[in-house]
């Protein structure tokens, strides 16, 4: 199945429904409309736009997400239904019940998976860079004390993007296309998440108050480097705005496809896998969360960059 996901970035759009289709109109006139089964998630830039209410209740009854961006992309608001699944409150039991011992491996393998993806992004053209990171992996305990995440990161960005760039959301260029990707990972494990019964805001590694979506922001760490990867192979031309091809090519990444047990599947049916296994692991039906073995798109280009000769 293609997934589409619609992204608002013109002023003065009208969304409403008609039956089961989302239908977008600029005053009177129809732009488009697309059946709301297709649709992953809604993500909206736009400064004025208006939603009917009957088709937020829609959005909702599909597990459908609203995403609400400020100017640097970064996902300010999520509307999402709160009964997801059948089994919605023995499932957020489990969770919620979950002993810290176990949490703090959860942590740990995730981060450990993050970092070993992050090794991938860079094993086309830093070998040296590569194997550092892996090294790095290696030393990650349960509930990362030692901070390896961050340490693995202030190795790995000026490595991916040269020795001037800093990962700093509130900047221009890659660091908006970043962001803008993240926000795409961050909306259909959103949708993942709730539609699996668990409560998107009790996380294992993030934890803040004021967070509702600390266990997506956990769950999305390992996905990342699918972003990088791809803002990487543009960085010679991404350098500015955000531009509306820019954010199509960043949408796309979900339709991609990764290697999975079963075979080939999209992006998000590799989250729903993943999510699907930390249920099982919080009703104790199995001792840890599983991930393919490579998060990477099947046949992706080689990245650009130094080689190890000109290192």
């Amino acid at each position: 199945m293609s997934w589409q996901i619609i992204d608002l970035a013109e002023d003065g759009r009208y969304l409403h429904s008609e039956r089961q289709w989302l239908i977008v109109k600029d005053k009177n006139a129809e732009l488009g409309r697309v059946a709301l089964s297709d649709i992953q998630s809604v993500l909206a830039h736009c400064r004025h736009a208006t939603y009917s209410h009957d088709l937020l209740l829609k959005l909702s009854g599909h597990d459908i997400p609203l995403v609400l961006c400020d100017d640097r992309h970064q996902p300010v608001s999520i509307l999402i239904s709160l009964c997801g699944h059948h089994q919605h409150a023995g499932r957020a039991r489990a969770q919620m019940d979950s002993p810290v011992p176990q949490q703090k491996r959860l942590w740990r393998d995730l981060v450990k998976k993050k970092i070993l993806e992050q090794a991938r992004t860079l094993d086309g053209f830093d070998k040296t860079g590569s194997s550092g990171l892996k090294q790095l992996a290696a030393k990650v305990r349960a509930g990362d004390p030692d901070n390896i995440e961050a340490r693995a990161a202030r190795y790995y960005w000026p490595r991916l993007f040269g020795s001037g760039f800093r990962r700093d959301r509130e900047n221009p260029g890659l660091n908006a296309h970043l962001n803008y990707g993240y926000t795409i990972l961050r909306s259909a494990m959103a949708r993942a998440v709730t539609a699996s019964g668990l409560v998107p805001s009790i996380g294992v590694g993030h934890i803040n108050a004021r967070n509702n979506f600390c266990l997506v922001d956990d769950l999305i760490e390992p996905f990342r480097p699918l972003v990088d990867r791809l803002v990487k192979s543009n960085a010679s031309h991404w350098q500015n705005r955000l531009e509306p091809e820019h954010r199509q090519q960043l949408a796309g990444l979900m339709s991609k496809t990764i290697m999975a047990e079963d075979g080939e599947t999209d992006v998000y049916r590799v989250m729903v896998m993943v999510v699907s296994s930390l249920v099982k692991v919080f009703e104790r039906r199995s001792g840890k969360i599983h991930f393919p073995e490579k998060i990477a798109v099947v046949n992706a280009p080689a990245l650009p960059g130094i080689t190890e000769e000109t290192r």
